[in-house]
């Protein structure tokens, strides 16, 4: 038995899998897509068995007898290192993340004697756990994790442990500015990350990692046939490494870069053979089933794509995914329209407009109140328009929206007070307000200076 009482997997069942050698390991596999102790261990191993696999360090073994022992000794006592910086950088973020986001870099300033590796893990930590629901505190979580990372002195760990930390923490800090839009920022940060990876033993597992982060930033500036490149290549190390859960989750992002094409086709057919792996976590099946929703909707067949919507909806919602939840309640509106079930769409996209302003996610509560004025129209029922677009426009001025896009909004609301609104003039509307080249959220001007989310 190779699991404690407490179902972790334990050191040597770990061990093998991280050197490709376990003989369960689709068993680890789907433990590790809901367990982060063992995914932290895993990480730990995989370092180990990148050490070993090191010409370098075997040619100094056969210099002393006694130099592999030693090895050991000191790979041991490292262990404990991180365990215990862990455990004392765990309880300062807890008293340092708290309050106004621009307090917290002043506090992490005060604890300099903590300033170490551990600490940068139990950030990226906070990063990724935050980036969904809050990717501002994620932004400035990373940022402090990257300051840590650069501070810290090469000498006082083993081989290039550093190197690879401060490279992780460039990856994860280019994750969150391509999820808040500032992809020209992230593709910079995601090359830097790629160009100290390349540097240490062995890098081929944690190069394939940035690409995936690459190539859903470039996906986001329109060089999709590159992004696609980097995703199976991606995908292919991952398989080589035995790591099967993010060689499905290297092929679910294809899928949704090859949809950019366009190409839904192409996308249902990857996404469908990968859907029912039982080593593809709970949440990232979720999403597939939305996305193939999606692709049944492009393609004409609305019935199949409303019952996966609707299961998609139900299936976020269990798992606490608010966003994904109203994204996937948006779709199903939109799929009602497109089917000519307008009485049915419009509740739905008036309640997905009041969960994006709830979360306060202004530029997708103003495209979904767009549609759900536009579906209004199509009924022939305006008398709620005129509020509806006076709303958009006064929350989107609050918000500092460029002035391109009021002008548009501006327009419309004209045009609605006269009684010319058609659909069509809020679907010209709707267009442009989603094609305007800006970050995310794309309707809105860049922060400006001085920005914790930026700093």
């Amino acid at each position: 038995m190779n699991q404690t009482i407490d179902q972790h997997f334990d050191d040597e069942a770990l061990f093998e899998y991280a050197e490709g050698t376990s003989p369960i390991a689709a068993e680890i596999e789907t433990h590790l897509s809901g367990c982060a102790e063992c995914a932290r261990e895993l990480g730990e191993h995989r370092e180990l068995v990148q050490v070993l696999a090191s010409a370098d360090t075997w040619d100094e073994a056969t210099e002393s007898a006694a130099a592999p022992r030693q090895f050991v000794i000191d790979v041991t006592a490292f262990a404990e290192k991180s365990k215990e910086e862990d455990a004392r950088a765990s309880q300062l973020c807890d008293e340092i993340l708290t309050g106004p986001i621009a307090w917290w870099p002043t506090r992490l300033r005060k604890t300099r004697d903590a300033w170490t590796a551990g600490m940068v893990r139990q950030l990226l930590e906070r990063t990724r756990a935050m980036l969904e629901n809050t990717p501002a505190h994620a932004l400035q979580i990373s940022t402090m994790a990257i300051e840590i990372a650069n501070e810290l002195d090469v000498i006082a760990y083993p081989c290039d442990y550093v190197v690879k930390l401060r490279a992780q923490a460039l990856r994860d800090h280019a994750t969150v500015l391509s999820f808040m839009g500032r992809h020209l920022e992230a593709l910079a940060s995601a090359e830097q990350s790629q160009r100290l990876f390349a540097q240490v033993p062995l890098p081929e597992y944690d190069l394939a990692r940035v690409a995936i982060c690459r190539a859903l930033i470039l996906r986001n500036i329109d060089r999709i046939e590159e992004a696609i490149t980097l995703t199976r290549e991606a995908a292919a190390t991952f398989l080589r490494f035995g790591d099967r859960g993010r060689y499905l989750n290297a092929r679910v992002t294809e899928a949704a870069i090859v949809l950019e094409r366009p190409d839904p086709r192409g996308a249902l057919s990857i996404w469908l053979s990968v859907i029912d792996d039982p080593a593809l976590e709970s949440l990232t099946r979720s999403r597939v089933v939305h996305n193939v929703a999606l692709c049944y909707s492009d393609l004409g067949e609305p019935e199949k794509a409303l019952e996966l919507l609707r299961r998609s909806i139900e299936e976020f919602a269990m798992l606490d995914m608010e966003t994904e939840r109203t994204r996937s309640r948006w779709n199903l509106g939109q799929t009602l329209v497109v089917a000519g079930r307008l009485k049915d769409a419009i509740p739905v996209l008036r309640q997905a407009w009041q969960e994006f302003e709830q979360m306060d996610m202004i530029a997708d509560a103003g495209l979904v109140a767009l549609e759900l004025a536009e579906a209004m129209l199509l009924t022939g029922d305006a008398s709620e328009v005129p509020a509806i677009c006076r709303d958009i426009v006064t929350r989107f001025s609050r918000a500092g929206m460029t002035s391109r896009a009021i002008t548009a909004l501006s327009f419309l609301r004209e045009a609605v007070a006269l009684g010319q609104a058609k659909p069509s003039l809020v679907r010209h509307v709707y267009e442009f307000l989603r094609e305007l080249p800006a970050e995310r959220p794309r309707l809105f001007a860049t922060l400006p200076a001085g920005n914790p989310a930026r700093d």
